[in-house]
């Protein structure tokens, strides 16, 4: 799954139980150096890339519906992304938990394969892990709450809607004062914010190579290719080819 660059439409948790060799773990082409007990959530339509020599552990695959039934149960900040691919350390406590309810997940996978007791487990194996983030008291502050929402909606409309009075609409606050918060939690502005989420799904699409560049253009609701072209070396400071070209 990880050879090269992929990406899904469901949930994925990743527990690493063994890490030898290269540690670099790419996610959204941020680069990240993973170690032995760490956990993390990987949210739909992220692109990741990962050198799996060396590598023990678990990778769980879950339906988008079940994990967000499960995380309605639990009410987890960090597993709603708030803190998007923030690594968890499991210490020996945590990991003789995790262990065994993995035992308990996979004999019931292997037998009888009932979808409520597997539920039941990946709800406690969930349960745990947000329990051990240690930053939930961060949601208490408006201002996060507020970016935490824009972001949200950004990732959800960014491909119709690139306005920031869309946002701000949407959030009930002006478009001035989401400035400021976006300023103050990101250091960016809530346009630059639009743009660069625009940017890094055109970088996605250009990596997972399916696509055309005047197919990914459309889809992105850029009208000419020439323009397309122009936006993405205005903030990457190459062309989609050679974007490509230095892969």
């Amino acid at each position: 799954m990880f050879r090269d660059y992929q990406r899904y439409d469901f949930h994925q948790v990743l527990w690493f139980t063994g890490v030898k060799g290269d540690r670099r773990y790419e996610i959204d082409f941020k680069e990240f150096l993973i170690a032995a007990g760490q956990i993390v959530v990987i949210y739909p339509r992220q692109i990741e890339k990962l050198d799996i020599t060396g590598k023990t552990g678990f990778l769980f695959a879950i339906a988008n519906d079940v994990f967000l039934a499960i995380n309605q149960k639990i009410k987890s900040g960090y597993l709603n992304g708030y803190f998007s691919n923030v690594f968890i350390k499991a210490d020996t406590a945590l990991s003789e938990i995790l262990g065994k309810i993995t035992d308990l997940l996979l004999l019931e996978y292997e037998g009888q394969n009932r979808n409520l007791l597997k539920e039941t487990y990946l709800q406690s194996f969930l349960f745990h892990i947000s329990s051990a983030f240690k930053d939930e008291s961060l949601l208490e502050n408006k201002d996060t709450l507020l970016f935490v929402k824009l972001v949200e909606l950004v990732d959800s409309h960014f491909m119709e809607n690139r306005e920031v009075s869309f946002f701000a609409a949407k959030l009930n606050v002006s478009e001035k004062k989401l400035n400021q918060i976006c300023k103050k939690m990101y250091g960016r502005t809530t346009k630059q914010l639009i743009q660069e989420r625009l940017v890094l799904e055109i970088k996605k699409e250009l990596r997972l190579g399916f696509k055309s560049l005047k197919e990914i253009a459309f889809e992105l609701g850029f009208s000419e290719q020439a323009y397309f072209s122009r936006f993405f070396r205005r903030h990457e400071f190459v062309s989609p080819r050679e974007f490509l070209s230095n892969r």
